[in-house]
């Protein structure tokens, strides 16, 4: 039987000689010595030489690299930002905890909501209906703090208000400005 190589110098395939290398062939290392790190030598460079770059192409090479680290420190300047802003919001909560411990009114037998609107949307406490009375002749407060909201006195409410202004919801109640009719106002002149 014969070997591979004469199998496909009969199938018509021809020899060729390998080409030779462009490389120089490597020195001999000594015993006992690893191109591991730690052993004192450098990385060698990428063989073969590269094109330089043109005037157009190491400007725009320069520009991509200016839009990254823009980019970069643009990113860590919304974090910086984000993580001062909970910080804020964290230690206005701890002072507004300590402002109003023992201070509210709610009580687990409340079962009558008064609805309100806070921060765009409709809300409700529960109150007793003594409290109720209150709240709509405005002799008591409600305040927001962690989603939660609370019945409280109007010197804490006040307090509260001087901390966190957004999280008091104004319960004075309001008129409609447009009465819903689309007719334009009549003249006072016109008689009937």
């Amino acid at each position: 039987m014969g070997s591979l190589q004469d199998a496909l110098l009969n199938a018509g395939l021809t020899e060729e000689k390998p080409k030779p290398s462009r490389r120089k062939p490597r020195p001999a290392r000594k015993a006992g010595v690893s191109g591991r790190a730690g052993s004192g030598k450098q990385p060698r460079a990428k063989a073969g030489k590269r094109r330089p770059m043109s005037a157009a192409e190491s400007d725009l090479a320069r520009a991509y690299k200016a839009r990254e680290q823009a980019e970069a420190a643009e990113k860590e300047r919304i974090k910086k930002e984000r993580v001062a802003a909970q910080e804020a919001r964290r230690k206005r909560n701890l002072q507004l905890d300590a402002l109003i411990s023992g201070q509210t009114l709610n009580r687990k037998d409340a079962d009558c909501p008064r609805y309100f609107e806070h921060l765009g949307r409709i809300r409700r406490v529960l109150c007793t209906p003594e409290q109720r009375e209150q709240l709509n002749n405005g002799e008591l407060g409600v305040v927001s703090l962690r989603g939660s909201y609370l019945l409280v006195s109007l010197e804490t409410m006040e307090a509260f208000r001087a901390i966190a202004p957004d999280l008091v919801p104004d319960l004075s109640p309001k008129e409609p400005e447009d009465d819903g009719s689309d007719y334009p106002p009549v003249p006072d002149d016109l008689v009937w």
